[in-house]
């Protein structure tokens, strides 16, 4: 049996968005945290006229729902702790959240230094390789390969593959 859909909800509704583009943006951000990017593309998505967007946007800045550079920050460093992700593939899902390039840059500085990519990197090793990385020049390829996946640049690559297999063979 069919469940009732309302109308207003049918993707062929040419119509406004009931409520306006206030209420359409809250919704959205309810659900979890947006870039301004996002909520511009998703309310220009659901019929909102592009010429309303950036009044909606502004009053959401207003009301302090939308905070692109708390957010970008908050992202990368969950990113990075949590995901164990690289400079490269932090800077590549902040993009692909719609945050201005100059924030996301602003992020990666903060997050990025030298110790924090080279201590993510060896977690990361860590976790992936939890009985060590495997013998010989294939392991430790293999090794590189997935850190270089996740965004690590290769000298971090390197030196947590060779400071892996050192805690590894002194018994971790």
């Amino acid at each position: 049996m069919k469940r009732a859909v309302p109308r207003s909800r049918h993707r062929g509704d040419a119509g406004r968005p009931p409520g306006g583009g206030i209420e359409l943006a809250i919704g959205m951000l309810a659900r979890r945290p947006l870039s301004e990017g996002e909520v511009a593309l998703r309310l220009a998505r659901k019929g909102l006229d592009e010429d309303e967007i950036p009044a909606v946007l502004s009053r959401l800045r207003e009301l302090g729902l939308l905070e692109d550079a708390a957010l970008c920050l908050r992202l990368a460093r969950s990113y990075q702790e949590d995901r164990r992700y690289g400079p490269a593939k932090i800077a590549s899902k902040l993009a692909s959240r719609r945050f201005p390039r100059d924030l996301v840059e602003d992020a990666l500085r903060e997050v990025s230094s030298p110790g924090a990519v080279a201590e993510a990197a060896a977690t990361a090793l860590r976790k992936k390789f939890r009985e060590g990385i495997p013998p010989g020049h294939d392991g430790a390829a293999k090794a590189y390969r997935f850190l270089a996946g996740r965004g690590f640049p290769p000298d971090a690559c390197r030196a947590a593959v060779g400071r892996r297999r050192t805690e590894f063979s002194q018994g971790d």
